[in-house]
């Protein structure tokens, strides 16, 4: 089999890295095979969210706190603050 006559079975998965950016900058250096960058800004916010209900159960919660998605090249493709995946109510 050759990948002319079956192009979708050696089509590549992209990785994208998700750095964290709160009280001390994690760097991703593995990263997660992802389909596009819309499923990985969806695994971003995810992530944000339980990194803010962990903020909230130790007393703060810095709304700037970020996670950086990165692609294979190092371009920055969603940002996710941690303010933008939450709703505060009064």
């Amino acid at each position: 089999m050759n990948q002319s006559s079956h192009p979708a079975l050696f089509r590549r998965v992209p990785r994208f890295f998700f750095h964290l950016f709160d009280d001390r900058d994690v760097i991703d250096d593995e990263g997660v095979e992802l389909p596009n960058a819309q499923a990985a800004r969806a695994k971003a916010q995810v992530e944000a969210r339980h990194m803010a209900c962990a903020e909230v159960l130790d007393g703060h919660l810095n709304l700037n706190h970020r996670k950086e998605v990165a692609d294979e090249r190092g371009d920055v493709v969603p940002t996710v603050s941690f303010g933008e995946t939450v709703t505060v109510d009064s």
